[in-house]
């Protein structure tokens, strides 16, 4: 037996399978579409440099609509139905989970609503039957057919998140939206199986119940549009926050007791150390100057272009770019007492932040929701 290197999934090396030699190794797949993958790109799937890394240990996620929730673990918000994010910022090779799984469902939801408008709303728009060739109970089994995975599987998390507000009592857009579009294709669905049940003043020319899962596929496809959209606005600030955190360089230069230095990560760099900022550098961390001068480029946090000349005992902050000068710096902040953590901490707080006008959104919905119900 071997390992699908592309889905890892265990290969019997006698069955036939695909395989495909690299570097003198010969490496056995699943399926042509896996060899297919693995042949465009070995190095991705030996070295794995395609996985996302797991987040730190300890990470807090949060609501960004309610901030007040804070969980140790992914989930939903109990109070409107999103999905918590983590609090600070991610790394650059970690995707949003929800953004992926809804932009994937309304890539399916958008043909199968567009098609199921087209069918019911032909004869209205266009004037004539655009598929003559069906009967009309023909069409409803279609209609059927391309409404059930744009409504149950393209809106499944709609129908997760609005059954889970019923459950705790804080009613919230997903469960009007849960409730519409189930009571909707629950309907349609037993007009199609079962119309005997229905009266025949409800009939239509054709003698069948009209049906209305254009109206439920469209309303799922709609609302997963909004949420991609507003999905995708977060991850563009979060990629600003991410951008900020870049601005640190990764390594320092550090002094030791005989002079010399090295260059270490700036991970293992603590308050005490002396530091060497040689021109032209990035300014690793917060710190004071204790030898030499220069002058530096602060525009990072002033918005001043005209660099600030540092003599021994001025204050440095990390992230910001030193000039022709040379001095030694020392550390007096590390972690999340810089400046520069500090500063990232303020945008994601305000990426969280919600606007006066929403938490009146919120107290609107708290009594709307109950009366539509």
């Amino acid at each position: 037996m071997a390992t699908d290197p592309v889905c890892g999934m265990m290969v019997d090396t006698h069955a036939g399978k695909p395989s495909y030699d690299h570097q003198g190794h010969t490496y056995h797949f699943c399926s042509d579409g896996c060899r297919i993958k693995f042949a465009g790109d070995p190095t991705r799937y030996l070295t794995k440099t395609g996985e996302t890394k797991p987040l730190p240990q300890g990470t807090l996620y949060t609501c960004p609509m309610h901030p007040e929730i804070v969980r140790e673990e992914p989930g939903a918000c109990p109070i409107c139905g999103m999905a918590l994010e983590p609090m600070g910022a991610l790394p650059v090779d970690v995707p949003n989970a929800e953004l992926v799984d809804f932009t994937r469902r309304l890539k399916v939801a958008v043909p199968l609503s567009l098609a199921l408008v087209a069918l019911d709303m032909g004869s209205h728009v266009f004037g004539r039957d655009l598929l003559p060739f069906l009967s009309a109970p023909a069409q409803q089994w279609l209609k059927l057919a391309l409404a059930a995975p744009a409504v149950l599987w393209c809106g499944w998390p709609f129908f997760v998140r609005g059954f889970a507000s019923i459950r705790s009592g804080w009613l919230n857009m997903f469960t009007l939206i849960g409730l519409g579009t189930g009571a909707a294709f629950l309907y349609s669905l037993i007009a199609t199986i079962a119309p005997g049940l229905f009266p025949d003043a409800m009939r239509d020319a054709h003698g069948l119940i009209p049906v209305y899962y254009e109206a439920a596929a469209v309303i799922v496809a709609l609302v997963l549009l909004g949420q991609v959209l507003e999905l995708r606005a977060r991850e563009k600030t979060g990629g600003a926050i991410r951008a900020l955190l870049d601005l640190a360089p990764k390594t320092a230069l550090r002094v030791l007791k005989d002079g010399k230095t090295e260059t270490v990560p700036l991970a293992s760099v603590k308050a005490g150390d002396v530091l060497r900022v040689r021109p032209g550098d990035k300014i690793p961390i917060d710190g004071i100057v204790i030898e030499g001068r220069s002058a530096v480029d602060e525009s990072l946090l002033t918005g001043e272009p005209v660099p600030v000349e540092k003599t021994s005992g001025d204050r440095v902050t990390g992230g910001t770019l030193n000039g022709t000068g040379s001095f030694d710096m020392r550390v007096d902040r590390t972690g999340e007492e810089t400046t520069l953590a500090q500063v990232v901490a303020m945008v994601a707080a305000a990426q969280r932040s919600r606007a006066p006008i929403q938490r009146l959104a919120d107290q609107v919905a708290a009594w709307f929701v109950p009366l539509v119900i």
